[in-house]
């Protein structure tokens, strides 16, 4: 048995827990798989044999897999573990083997990052969500300390007041990485390996300047000359980045998902759904290929403004860690604007805000991240769009959804703002509709009053009320709304009276089809008819589909109608925490009783083999309600620890 034993282990490790159906990580299942086996030793202990006949093998296997079952439950009770979807498949053990040990110690070193900070209480059950300037500090200095991808986590949190507070955002916004640019001989290795197909890399540009052009986190930028002669810019990858940025978005995604089932508020804020399209978001900028394709779609969606540019990319030139683009001589626009006149810099502001709000409302296609670095201003006074790594899209109907929202803050409506909002967010929880219409016509008061001059703020205040009510913005749309937080800021450089909401209302209202009347306008029917029509207008459009369900339910006779013994959110919590304790506690009971009854059963024939095997499946029914019983008062306990 000794021998069979450790390639058993193995074995069982490997498909056991597969094959029972249990979704659970590498180093539980080697728990869950030795605990059966141990299990089963037990079992043989038990019936005192050293050489197993085939019947009792059977049995062996039979009791081994019941008892990781049994084991899967009670670390399940303990701990919940949910797999990833963003898991990725290892086909080779070697690889999964050194990336499993990078991802444990990386793991390992940002749990105790976060524990030195006193971030570690906001994932005890029924801690509530971090807010506070002091949280705001202690995660960013942590973000700041674990360096890569969560310093871009952090700046991506400052501008989404709908996941954190106001005071947490101020923090963030601090946040900066600066990184040195890589070697010269590192960036031929890259090209070398990018373009094997191609011979030598060095007749690929007649000109590559060693000194980068720009640097940052994960790309970095030479000037380069095509053997043609068009001056381009080379835009390599950094080596080996994009496997540590891969290994921190999957830390990032398990750990959210794990707060989710752990507390209340990061399953209100719908904390993984963001941290997934905050991956996939980061995950897209490491390949040049997708970069190409949004620098192509981004000058579609800008050709309407002639001042405005894009780069194209030169395709077969363009691999995946590298992209070689059209070369434009600029200047970042904040630097560029201090040589121009006060009334063209107003006009600059004009044409950028236009621009964008035309990208979002109307093309869909939108550059994500135009912050001042990644718009130049050329010497002929051009607007020049670089870095499309993060490009986002909207659908019709979100589109539509944001242009309402716009619009219903241009005519200071608080009904018809939170009508909008609905469309655009996911509740969490039952939502008090005449609350929801205070709170917002608050806000608007509050940042659209006489003598207000009404920004950004305004749009973070707005998010923030989502925060408060539990409503989780759409990511896609919430992605132009940071688009526009971080276009606010290039605009007050530009021009620090310049009013963004003023501007974007107005341009809604053009982008509708029916313009709204703005605040102040007559009171007419006409014009009282043209702001209702936005709001009623899809209404309508969706009653045709509607009637004609109910009227095919009618005919069928298949109507009916619900009663909800639990209308509201927290009686569902209730009568679920209340359900599922008793479950806990009746099953291991159950379990513990037919445990019991068995030894009984067995005293009797205690001679005999199958006396034997009788005790020890009691002994181990009661091992395991044991076991249960126990898991489920340490719950009990850590829960009234934690309230």
């Amino acid at each position: 048995m000794t021998a069979a034993f450790f390639p058993a282990l193995v074995v069982v490790a490997l498909f056991g827990v597969r094959v029972i159906g249990a979704r659970v990580g590498w180093l539980r299942a080697i728990l869950i798989s030795w605990l059966g086996l141990a299990s089963a030793g037990f079992l043989l202990f038990g019936i005192g044999r050293a050489e197993s006949s085939p019947p009792v093998s059977i049995a062996v296997v039979i009791v081994g897999l019941v008892a990781m079952v049994a084991w899967t439950a009670v670390f399940d009770l303990i701990a919940p573990s949910r797999r990833s979807p963003n898991r990725r498949a290892e086909l080779n053990p070697a690889t999964a083997l050194r990336r499993a040990i990078s991802r444990t110690g990386r793991r390992a070193a940002l749990a105790v990052l976060a524990a030195r900070f006193g971030l570690g209480r906001y994932a005890r059950r029924h801690a509530p969500g971090p807010s506070g300037a002091a949280t705001g500090a202690a995660l960013r200095e942590t973000l700041q300390r674990a360096g890569g991808v969560y310093v871009k986590l952090g700046q991506f949190l400052s501008t989404r007041p709908d996941l954190v507070s106001a005071d947490i955002a101020d923090e963030l916004r601090s946040l900066q990485q600066s990184v040195g640019p890589v070697p010269f001989d590192a960036v031929c290795a890259v090209l070398a390996e990018d373009f094997a197909d191609r011979g030598d890399p060095d007749e690929l540009f007649a000109e590559l300047h060693a000194e980068p052009a720009a640097a940052a986190s994960i790309a970095q930028v030479h000037r380069g000359v095509t053997p043609d002669g068009q001056a381009v810019a080379v835009k390599v990858q950094r080596p080996e980045i994009a496997e540590r940025i891969r290994r921190d978005l999957d830390i990032l995604v398990r750990t959210t998902e794990r707060l989710e089932t752990r507390t209340r508020w990061a399953a209100d804020l719908g904390l993984a759904v963001t941290a997934r399209a905050f991956a996939h978001s980061v995950e897209g900028e490491l390949d040049f290929t997708a970069e190409a394709r949004n620098l192509r779609l981004l000058a579609t969606a800008v050709e309407a403004h002639r001042r405005v540019v894009v780069p194209q990319p030169v395709d077969h030139l363009t691999r995946r860690r590298v992209l070689v683009m059209e070369w434009v001589d600029g200047e970042p626009i904040t630097a560029a604007a201090r040589h121009l006149e006060p009334a063209d810099r107003t006009d600059l502001a004009g044409t950028l805000l236009c621009c964008t709000l035309d990208q979002i409302l109307t093309a869909g296609t939108f550059h994500a991240d135009p912050h001042p670095g990644n718009i130049l201003l050329t010497s002929d006074g051009r607007v020049a769009l670089i870095d499309c790594g993060a490009v986002g899209a909207l659908d019709r109907r979100q589109r539509h959804a944001l242009r309402t929202t716009l619009a219903a803050v241009a005519s200071q409506d608080p009904a018809q703002l939170a009508v909008a909002v609905r469309r655009i967010t996911t509740p969490s929880r039952s939502i008090d509709q005449a609350r929801l219409e205070r709170a917002l016509g608050g806000l608007l008061v509050e940042h659209l009053r006489p003598g207000a001059t009404p920004g950004v703020e305004l749009v973070a205040s707005l998010m923030g009320q989502m925060r408060v009510f539990g409503l989780a913005i759409d990511p896609a749309i919430a992605g132009a709304l940071r688009a526009l937080a971080t276009l606010q800021s290039t605009l007050q450089t530009l021009d620090p009276a310049f009013d963004l909401v003023r501007e974007a209302t107005t341009h809604a209202r053009h982008a509708t089809l029916n313009p709204l009347r703005q605040a102040g306008a007559d009171d007419s029917p006409r014009a009282q008819l043209e702001a209702l029509l936005p709001e009623v207008l899809p209404t309508v459009a969706t009653l045709p589909r509607r009637l004609d369900r109910i009227v095919e339910t009618l005919e069928r006779d298949e109507l009916s109608v619900g009663v909800h013994l639990f209308p509201t959110d927290d009686d569902r919590r209730v009568a679920g925490r209340v359900a599922s304790q008793l479950t806990i506690a009746v099953v291991p009971a159950a379990l513990g009783v037919i445990g019991a009854l068995l030894v009984l059963a067995a005293n009797p024939q205690l001679g005999t083999g199958t006396g034997r095997v009788i005790q020890a499946v009691g002994l181990s029914c009661v091992g395991v309600a044991l076991l249960v019983l126990f898991s489920t008062l340490v719950n009990a306990l850590r829960s009234l620890r934690e309230r």
